[in-house]
């Protein structure tokens, strides 16, 4: 590789491509270039070596280097699966149940909690002594 760490490039390639790759096949070696910096006529390129074939990049792009890596290593590319590379997103769902709660089942939950306790006190509680009535009763 002839990037820096600290190129938001590296960051990329290390995170979407190079980790991944690593985990799939224990045995890849990733080899940053002496020296690479800005001035090197090569900085930005990304050599591709398996076996006796190689080949050269400048992407950092997933979509670039899977097809370039199976090339080299003289497989197919997998048939993408449907659903593109983020399924779930954007999450479409339905707000119907939502609505429904919000504008319908709160507010006369609401409505019932304050009415109940806003309800005048019952004969029973009035009329029945309370233990501190009955402990002086007693004592």
């Amino acid at each position: 590789m002839h990037l820096t760490p600290e190129d938001p490039r590296f960051t990329d390639l290390q995170r979407n491509v190079l980790a991944k790759l690593e985990r799939a096949m224990p045995h890849v070696t990733v080899q940053l270039a002496v020296g690479a910096g800005e001035r090197d006529p090569r900085y930005g390129e990304v050599d591709y070596v398996y076996g006796d074939r190689s080949d050269m990049s400048r992407s950092t792009s997933h979509r670039e280097i899977l097809p370039l890596l199976y090339a080299l290593a003289g497989a197919a590319p997998p048939a993408p699966t449907p659903g593109g590379d983020y399924p779930g997103y954007p999450l479409v769902a339905s707000g119907d149940l939502a609505l429904v709660w919000f504008l319908g089942v709160l507010p006369l939950l609401i409505a019932f909690v304050w009415g109940w306790s806003r309800r005048a006190p019952s004969l029973d509680r009035l009329l029945t002594p309370t233990n501190k009535e009955v402990h002086h009763a007693t004592g």
